[in-house]
């Protein structure tokens, strides 16, 4: 991902990153580091949400072998249609508040 994308990213979530666990706030830089493009950074973020999956993904990172080719594998095993909507209804909100500011 570009440096600009993790910037604008960055900088939408931090008004709410607040407000989620401590867990779900400091695995956000690796996503950012290793996500390919914004949607699978926000793919990895819900999922990252659930402890199972974000022990997976510390997992995944922490071998350092393949990283962005077994996170792509956890995004398509686990998106389902109402991870997509969840994800969708968030970047709309972002978006709003973004435009209300």
């Amino acid at each position: 991902m570009k440096s600009s994308e993790i910037h604008e990213i960055s900088n939408q979530i931090s008004k709410e990153l607040r407000l989620f666990s401590d867990p779900v706030r400091l695995i956000v830089p690796h996503l950012l580091t290793h996500a390919k493009n914004r949607r699978d950074f926000y793919i990895l973020f819900e999922l990252s949400k659930f402890n199972s999956t974000r022990n997976q993904i510390l997992n995944i990172i922490k071998k350092d072998q393949n990283i962005i080719e077994k996170l792509n594998e956890l995004i398509k095993k686990r998106s389902n249609l109402t991870l997509l909507k969840r994800i969708n209804f968030t970047i709309k909100k972002i978006d709003k508040a973004e435009h209300t500011n």
